[in-house]
Formats: structure tokens, C-alpha cells, sequence
């Protein structure tokens, strides 16, 4: 082999090297991209996914709450109505009582 014949085929060597060293660096871009690209959607995801669930947690509280206030106004319509209840048999003694008293009093100052 000839020196000629040599550095010919180191030459071709270095080409063919620079050629796969280009190659493996598209490849390694378009890897290095696919990967971005995977983590962007694997995060918007996960976004996803937290603000559903985020949703769904203010929805149950709000229904919750909604219920809740039912509860308390069924409670004061209950307490309402005993209260009217007491009121309507505890008033008539009431206003005989001081009726009565009234009365014994105006009885007394007319005797005096």
C-alpha cells in the first residue's frame, strides 16, 4: 500500500467518522426533543389532572356548604315554631297574670 493509498482511505475514515458523528447529533437532537416534548405533555397532565381534582374538592365543599345552610335553616324554622308554640300557650297566662295584677292594683288604689 502506498502512502497515497493511506491517507486516501484515513481521509475517507475522517468523512465517514464526521458523517456519523452528524448523524448521531440529529439523532440525539431529535431524542433530546422527543424527551421535551414528552415531559411538556406528562406536565400539562399532571396540571390537568391537579385542577380537576382541585375542582372536584370545591364542588364537594360547596355542596357541602349548600347543605349545610339547609340544615341550619330547617333548625331555625324548628326553633321558630317551638318558639311560636311556647308563645302561643305561655301568652294567654301571661296577659291574664298581669291583667289580673293590674286589675288588683286599680282595685286597691280605689279603695284608698
Amino acid at each position: 500500500m502506498q502512502l497515497t493509498e493511506v491517507l486516501e482511505v484515513l481521509l475517507k475514515a475522517e468523512d465517514k467518522a464526521g458523517e456519523m458523528r452528524e448523524e448521531a447529533e440529529r439523532e440525539a437532537k431529535v431524542i433530546l426533543q422527543k424527551a421535551y416534548d414528552k415531559f411538556a405533555r406528562d406536565q400539562e397532565a399532571r396540571l390537568n389532572s391537579a385542577r380537576e381534582e382541585a375542582r372536584a374538592h370545591v364542588e364537594s365543599a360547596k355542596h357541602a356548604t349548600e347543605m349545610e345552610a339547609q340544615h341550619v335553616a330547617e333548625l331555625a324554622l324548628v326553633a321558630r315554631e317551638k318558639m311560636r308554640e311556647h308563645f302561643d300557650r305561655s301568652a294567654p297566662k301571661l296577659v291574664a297574670g298581669m291583667t289580673e295584677k293590674i286589675a288588683l292594683e286599680y282595685a286597691a288604689h280605689g279603695r284608698v
